[in-house]
């Protein structure tokens, strides 16, 4: 895989996390899904971000960025696991990731992106 192949692959995974996590709670799905708890677990991620990022400062220059580091955090603890939330290694790897996804010119625009939604007042 090239370097813009994934690049353009992580963007695009970036884009439908946030797009999943954005959706509406009353949506419809399968009842597989929510036989395994899977869209609960998904709530529940996507209410923890959002409860999370509505506490950023306005003002804060790093907004966008401490947006999408939780996110990214959220995601990766889910993916992980949660027992990882108490390892200081793990903040440590999160930076580096953010710090790697934001140095790449077209990973830079997708957090940029997300970051946005994330920030962005729900509609109702």
């Amino acid at each position: 895989m090239t370097s813009i192949n994934a690049t353009a692959e992580i963007a695009a995974l970036i884009r439908s996390q946030v797009a999943s996590l954005r959706k509406p709670s009353g949506s419809t799905a399968s009842k597989s899904q929510s036989k395994h708890g899977k869209l609960q677990d998904e709530r529940d991620i996507a209410a923890l971000i959002a409860q999370r990022v509505k506490v950023i400062d306005p003002d804060d220059p790093q907004r966008e960025r401490k947006a999408f580091r939780i996110f990214l955090e959220s995601v990766l603890l889910a993916e992980l696991g949660g027992d990882l939330i108490n390892d200081p290694a793990f903040y440590q790897m999160v930076e580096d990731v953010q710090l790697q996804m934001e140095s790449d010119p077209g990973l830079a625009l997708a957090v940029s992106q997300a970051a946005k939604l994330l920030l962005a007042p729900l509609k109702k």
